[in-house]
C-alpha cells in the first residue's frame, strides 16, 4: 500500500511539473512578434488566404483605378511588409479596382482655343486622360490650337458646343481637331495706293507671303514707296500661305483716292 501511495504521489508531482513547464513555455512565447509578409503587388484573394494561414487578417480600406493594372491587386498595406507584429494583427490594404473612374467634362480645364501641347500635358498628368490628333482645319487664329474635341464618336467641345455632362473614363482618349494657318481661302485685298509697310502688314495679317517687290526705278525710300500694282489683282480668290507680288513707285499714283 505504501508503494502504491508513493507511486500516486510521484505521478501527481510529475503531472504538476509537466503542467508548469507547458505553462512556462506558453507564457514565454505568448505575444511573440512575427514578421509580416509584404503583400504589395499580390492578388487580394491569394494574399487573404496566405494571411489567414499565418493568423493575420486583411481588411480593404480603399480601392482605386490604375490605368494598365488589373483589379484586385494590393498596392499599399499598413503595417508595411517585414514589420514585426503580433498574431491576429489586422493588415489594412488598398487595392486596384477593375472599373475606371469617370470624370465629368466640366471638371477638365478649358480646351477650346487652347494650345494642344499644353492641354495634352495637363490632361495626362492631372487626369490620366490621353489625347490624339485626328485632323486639322484652317482657322485665322494661331496654329496647333484646339478647335474640336471628340469622345466616343461625339463632338463634346467646339466653337458652339460644350457638353459639361459627359463622363470621361480615366485612361480614355479624347480625339482633337486642331487649327492650321494654311488652306483657307479669302478675297485678295486691294493693296494699291498703300505705302510699302502698310501693304506688307496687311498681307501678313491675312497669312499671305509678300514675294517679289518690283521697283520702277524712282524708288529712293522703300518705307515711303507706294504700291501701284499687285498680283493677283484685288478681289480674286487666294489661299492663306500664297505668295503675292507688289509693284512699287516713289510717288503716290494719280488714280488713288484723296486721303
Amino acid at each position: 500500500m505504501l508503494w502504491r501511495n508513493l507511486g500516486l504521489i510521484a505521478l501527481f508531482l510529475f503531472g504538476v511539473l509537466l503542467a508548469i513547464m507547458l505553462w512556462l513555455r506558453w507564457y514565454t512565447h505568448h505575444g511573440q512578434s512575427l514578421v509580416l509578409p509584404d503583400y504589395i503587388g499580390e492578388d487580394l484573394a491569394m494574399a487573404t488566404k496566405d494571411a489567414r494561414k499565418k493568423s493575420f487578417q486583411i481588411t480593404v480600406i480603399d480601392s482605386v483605378f490604375m490605368v494598365g493594372k488589373d483589379g484586385g491587386v494590393i498596392i499599399d498595406q499598413n503595417p508595411k511588409g517585414d514589420s514585426k507584429v503580433k498574431q491576429k494583427r489586422k493588415i489594412y490594404v488598398t487595392v486596384t479596382k477593375a472599373t475606371p473612374d469617370k470624370i465629368p467634362m466640366g471638371r477638365l480645364p478649358v480646351l477650346y482655343g487652347k494650345s494642344y501641347d499644353r492641354k495634352k500635358k495637363e490632361l495626362k498628368q492631372g487626369f490620366e486622360i490621353n489625347t490624339r490628333v485626328v485632323g486639322r482645319k484652317y482657322d485665322p487664329g494661331a496654329p496647333e490650337h484646339i478647335l474640336e474635341v471628340i469622345y466616343d464618336g461625339q463632338t463634346i467641345v467646339s466653337g458652339d458646343v460644350l457638353r459639361d455632362d459627359v463622363l470621361i473614363e480615366k485612361g480614355g482618349t479624347l480625339e482633337m481637331i486642331l487649327s492650321k494657318d494654311t488652306g483657307g481661302s479669302l478675297s485678295m485685298p486691294d493693296l494699291t495706293c498703300k505705302v510699302y509697310d502698310e501693304a506688307v502688314f496687311l498681307a501678313q495679317t491675312l497669312n499671305l507671303v509678300v514675294g517679289d517687290q518690283t521697283e520702277d526705278g524712282t524708288v529712293a525710300n522703300l518705307d515711303e514707296a507706294y504700291v501701284w500694282k499687285q498680283a493677283p489683282e484685288a478681289n480674286t480668290r487666294v489661299y492663306t500661305g500664297d505668295t503675292i507680288q507688289i509693284f512699287l513707285t516713289q510717288q503716290r499714283p494719280d488714280n488713288c483716292d484723296e486721303e
